[in-house]
């Protein structure tokens, strides 16, 4: 048997190895994409609890000042021109509110940029997003006399839970 004749069979039996190398890298470039996938996510709930566990007591303090001042007795109390004008008129009022919707509003950035799991955020509190945007929107609209982005990452959370909670529905 000459050289050339082992260069041939050389050659046969690296291509299917080749093949193989190649399927296996692949097969390792999806289990790692699944992995990095998989951290991702178990970070983002991380980052969802530990923001919302942060910001629930103040959140929750603020909302027990805004609705008696308002004669909202829940989020399912119907807001109305009155109550626009008592935010108004009270400068500390209009701050708890201004504070409220911002914390809000921060959870709704957080979900924008993916740092935030909004499965998650619409298990822990999902109906008070919604509830509360509802009841304030104469103030949003109020506000965004001025510019049509106030709370514009909150509109769009609430269209998304609404989605979410629909489909949890059915």
């Amino acid at each position: 048997m000459s050289l050339d004749s082992w260069a041939n069979y050389a050659d046969i039996i690296a291509i299917p190895i080749a093949v193989v190398g190649v399927f296996l890298i692949v097969q390792q470039l999806s289990l790692s994409r699944h992995e990095s996938e998989s951290e991702h996510r178990r970070r983002q709930n991380e980052m969802t609890l530990n923001a919302y566990n942060t910001v629930r007591g103040d959140l929750r303090a603020t909302i027990r000042r805004v609705r008696p001042k308002l004669e909202l007795s829940d989020m399912f109390s119907p807001f109305t021109e009155d109550g626009l004008k008592r935010i108004m008129e009270d400068s500390e009022l209009r701050d708890d509110v201004a504070r409220m919707l911002g914390f809000l509003n921060k959870f709704a950035v957080g979900v924008k940029y993916d740092v935030f799991n909004i499965e998650l955020l619409n298990d822990l509190s999902g109906t008070l997003f919604v509830q509360t945007f509802n009841q304030f929107k104469p103030y949003i609209d109020w506000v965004r006399k001025d510019s049509e982005i106030f709370y514009a990452d909150y509109e769009r959370l609430v269209d998304k839970l609404k989605i979410l909670q629909q489909g949890k529905e059915l």
